[in-house]
């Protein structure tokens, strides 16, 4: 099976996964997860149920050792939506009326989803869990609401592809390499020391490391070693830590290649 369908074929499974975990708490607990929202504007279900979609892209990827492309980001998005179209799919083909009949026997499903979306209520759940409020019909509103879910569903895709794109990877042997951290915000001097040890100089650091921050201020510098397991060059990964308001943010720096023994010392120290 080439990777190009194996990975179809998690994405897929992990799609439907993700709606019948969801069927299941609806009917077991009258929970609809994947409609979670928060304060109106946050669609924290739909948002995890994107996640949990591209989950499987995402593992199948690294399984096969295919790297994140244009394509790939594409085919995540498009799963991310395929699992909201789905989740009220099933819902369409499901549920019935008073009289025992089938919705999907009366009407088309875009018709039922319009309808749905024009007359949906939202439940309004307090800090007690008690006396739950109900909106009125959304109407006009209820279309705002629907494109925010899809939001959260790509945005979940989105996120898990840019997840894949952060791994460290050898590009020329298309393989994700073996990474270990080694400093983790430390000093400008601790960081210094280290590569100094291991005689690695990297030209022009500072600048690369203002470049990084832009505005921020530095608080600290973070540093991985990365290796290719097929060619097994040797990387290291800069990283600068910097204060974004009242969060730390790290910010990668470009890789720098090492030679086989800068590598070894270099892990040692780290080792030691």
């Amino acid at each position: 099976m080439s990777a190009e369908v194996f990975t179809t074929f998690a994405g897929i499974v992990a799609a439907v996964s993700v709606v019948a975990i969801n069927v299941g708490m609806q009917r077991a607990l009258d929970l609809d997860f994947l409609g979670l929202n928060f304060w109106f504007i946050v669609p924290a279900g739909a948002l995890i149920g994107g996640l949990g979609a591209a989950s499987g892209y995402y593992a199948a990827a690294r399984a096969t050792q295919t790297l994140p492309s244009r394509r790939m980001l594409v085919e995540m998005l498009a799963i991310a939506f395929s699992t909201w179209l789905l989740m009220h799919w099933i819902e369409y083909a499901t549920i019935t009326l008073s009289d025992g009949s089938l919705v999907r026997d009366q009407v088309p499903f875009w018709y039922y989803l319009r309808l749905r979306t024009e007359h949906m209520q939202l439940v309004i759940e307090n800090q007690s869990h008690t006396h739950p409020d109900t909106t009125p019909e959304l109407g006009l509103l209820g279309y705002a609401h629907e494109l925010l879910q899809i939001a959260g569903f790509m945005l979940g895709g989105f996120i898990m592809w840019r997840a894949l794109r952060s791994r460290e990877a050898c590009t020329p042997c298309s393989r994700y390499a073996h990474t270990t951290k080694l400093l983790e915000r430390v000093t400008s001097a601790a960081f210094d020391d280290i590569l100094g040890r291991a005689g690695i100089m990297i030209p022009a650091f500072a600048d690369r490391v203002a470049d990084a921050l832009g505005k921020r201020r530095l608080v600290g510098l973070n540093l991985s070693i990365a290796t290719c397991p097929s060619c097994n060059r040797s990387w290291i990964r800069p990283a600068a830590v910097g204060m974004d308001g009242a969060h730390p943010v790290a910010k990668p720096i470009v890789a720098y290649d090492l030679t086989a023994a800068q590598a070894r010392e270099l892990r040692r120290i780290g080792a030691g």
